[in-house]
């Protein structure tokens, strides 16, 4: 008895995850996947560093995409003007420290050239907001404000998403398989894996361990 219990959730809990990729339903009629065209910030930055993206551009492109598109949706409306641009600008330096700065511990230096390079486009208090969204998204617990938790289940949900197995936070499994097509991965998590041998050729496992130090309670 207790063996098929055991059995019944863990094939449950399976089917929660792999729902997407093999039953995915239909998606919401809230649900929009944002396109370039939707998001003019979030690529004005991005072309900036296109040369340091080099071949992983478009993955990290549609990274950032979907990711802006599962926040909208946490969000549980569309962000208003002025949460937008935060956003779109966060999104595109959340991960950059990888490739602009060449470190494995990269939330710091992401949040550094993204002061850096916006200080005389944003208030304070949006730089602040925006330096909350890089260094918290990698946090497993919620933060107080709305926009920087929404982004956070929003990468955690589209990081595991590239490893498929989602981890949802409610997101309608329908709604990620329609972004996966409209938006898709380009092999955005094979990017991610090669980066600690691009960093440190010498020492990959080193930068590999140095990665971990993003994650955040």
């Amino acid at each position: 008895m207790m063996f098929m219990t055991i059995f019944t959730a863990i094939a449950a809990v399976f089917m929660y995850y792999l729902q997407p990729l093999f039953l995915p339903g239909e998606p919401t009629s809230d649900f929009k996947v944002l396109q370039p065209d939707d998001a003019p910030v979030l690529m004005e930055y991005l072309k900036k560093y296109e040369k340091e993206l080099g071949e992983d551009f478009l993955a990290y492109r549609n990274h950032c995409l979907r990711v802006m598109s599962f926040t909208s949706y946490f969000l549980g409306k569309e962000p208003d003007s002025g949460a937008k641009k935060v956003l779109q600008a966060a999104l595109a330096y959340h991960d950059l420290g990888l490739w602009s700065d060449m470190k494995a511990s990269y939330l710091g230096p992401s949040a550094e050239r993204a002061r850096k390079d916006l200080s005389d486009s944003y208030t304070e208090t949006e730089l602040k907001q925006i330096e909350d969204i890089i260094m918290n998204h990698h946090k497993y617990t919620a933060s107080p404000d709305p926009l920087v938790d929404a982004m956070r289940k929003a990468d955690w949900l589209d990081f595991t998403n590239n490893l498929r197995f989602p981890m949802r936070s409610g997101m309608p499994s329908g709604n990620l398989a329609k972004a996966n097509q409209e938006v898709p991965l380009e092999g955005f998590f094979t990017a991610l894996a090669k980066r600690p041998f691009a960093i440190r050729p010498d020492n990959p496992l080193k930068a590999s361990l140095e990665v971990m130090e993003i994650f955040r309670w």
